[in-house]
């Protein structure tokens, strides 16, 4: 009874080994067309589905066989139709055919590494290009992420993905995508070969001897090198901020204690810390870290106009007023330090206003009323020269309606109704 039970089996195993033989080679046909029809593809779909359930006993190299054809099934078909989840389940068969092949004939390996997959992540971050550029951050992601695990080596690509889930508020996946940039130490930091076009565009180029040829046959000029900075500091401080945001600032200090062990002089890792300071409130801490950056050399004027900020919320008048002149000195343009400046002259004119109007029509009063505006006068015109100058020159539309408004308002106080009126006309 054992033997015909083992013959019977042995027979049917004979059978299904025939079968996948026969449907192997069919795939085979409508894969190595040039165009396959759609009713090649209908027909490739049905010898994968009656192949499927014989691929238990298939060995490694019709197991290979078959991978590799349904991976292009599922490619060819994703592709159409734009499917996200199909080219997932494409590169899940040409894995499988990579990872058969290191035990047995590489047929197909070099074609999948070296073709397939290049192309397929070429699409997909074209694909992801125009998605970010359209703002669709949360249809971005996943596909930098597979352009990532079909090329490890292109680390950009999990940066470009953990960059936008952040901008798509998915904070779970940023997290995990910056964490695993920081366990790979990325940096971004690389060479690159610079000349300018006849146009007069300065071009990069990833290497010496490309760049020299267009300068040898296409009329470039002015060869350089360009330095990209790393990014270090930025990935610490996304991993700190995206635990603020999860309400954990101890993991966040963390991720910042380790980073400074290795660079304690970092600038990007100082401002990444300073910026946990601010948004967790420690005004004290963000200061003394921001001081630090400073003593190391910064010529940041947004420094200086940050202190000059806390400064000021900390009640700290005439410091603020330094820090203020010193980003104005850094950047003379800077419209929003001279505003500020000219809203912090204004501190204290309340009281002199209230005072003024609580006075009576005495002969005392009176007097004391000239003084008051005299003083509330001097503090007007002082503060004007500085709103005037960051009014003239902001170019943000936001901004400026808000230094007009105060602009207005000064100009009124101090009875230039000329120049208030032909304010209200710009």
């Amino acid at each position: 009874m054992k033997a015909k039970y083992a013959i019977a089996a042995s027979l049917l195993i004979s059978i299904g080994a025939y079968a996948q033989k026969d449907e192997l080679k069919q795939m085979k046909k409508i894969v190595n067309k040039e165009q396959p029809t759609a009713e090649d593809l209908q027909k490739l779909k049905q010898l994968i589905d009656q192949a499927e359930p014989l691929m238990a006993n298939a060995d490694d190299k019709q197991k290979a066989d078959f991978y590799y054809y349904k991976g292009n099934y599922d490619l060819v078909t994703a592709i159409t139709k734009m499917d996200q989840n199909g080219i997932k389940a494409a590169i899940a068969d040409f894995n499988k055919v990579l990872e058969l092949e290191k035990t047995t004939k590489r047929e197909y390996t070099k074609e999948i590494t070296e073709e397939i997959y290049p192309e397929v992540s070429k699409g997909m971050l074209a694909i992801a290009k125009e998605l970010g550029a359209n703002q669709n951050y949360k249809a971005a992601v996943p596909l930098y992420e597979m352009a990532y695990e079909l090329n490890k080596k292109d680390t950009i690509n999990l940066y470009n993905a953990a960059a936008y889930a952040i901008n798509a508020k998915d904070y779970d996946a940023s997290l995990k995508y910056f964490e695993e940039l920081d366990r790979l130490g990325f940096t971004n930091k690389r060479l690159s070969y610079t000349a300018t076009s006849p146009e007069g565009e300065v071009q990069y180029f990833n290497d010496k001897k490309t760049r020299d040829l267009y300068i040898q046959t296409a009329s470039y000029t002015n060869p350089g090198v360009h330095k990209d900075p790393s990014v270090r500091g930025d990935i610490i401080k996304n991993i700190a901020l995206l635990y603020i945001q999860k309400g954990d600032k101890d993991k966040a200090m963390q991720a910042i204690a380790k980073a400074k062990k290795q660079n304690p002089n970092d600038i990007g890792l100082l401002s990444a810390e300073s910026q946990i300071y601010f948004e967790s409130g420690d005004m004290e801490n963000y200061q003394r870290v921001i001081k630090d950056i400073l003593n190391l050399g910064s010529k940041d004027p947004n420094l200086y106009f940050n202190l000059g900020v806390t400064s000021a919320q900390a009640g700290q008048k005439e410091e603020a007023k330094q820090y203020y002149q010193k980003a104005i000195e850094i950047d003379p343009k800077y419209a929003a330090a001279y505003y500020n400046i000219g809203v912090l002259l204004l501190d204290g004119e309340d009281a002199i206003v209230s005072e003024m109007n609580g006075l009576g029509t005495s002969k005392k009063d009176m007097a004391r009323y000239d003084l008051l505006k005299e003083k509330r006068d001097a503090i007007y015109k002082e503060s004007l020269s500085y709103v005037k100058k960051a009014y003239d020159m902001e170019t943000n539309p936001e901004n400026k309606e808000q230094f007009k408004a105060l602009l207005a308002s000064l100009y009124t106080g101090l009875d230039m109704m000329d120049e208030a009126n032909a304010l209200k006309k710009k």
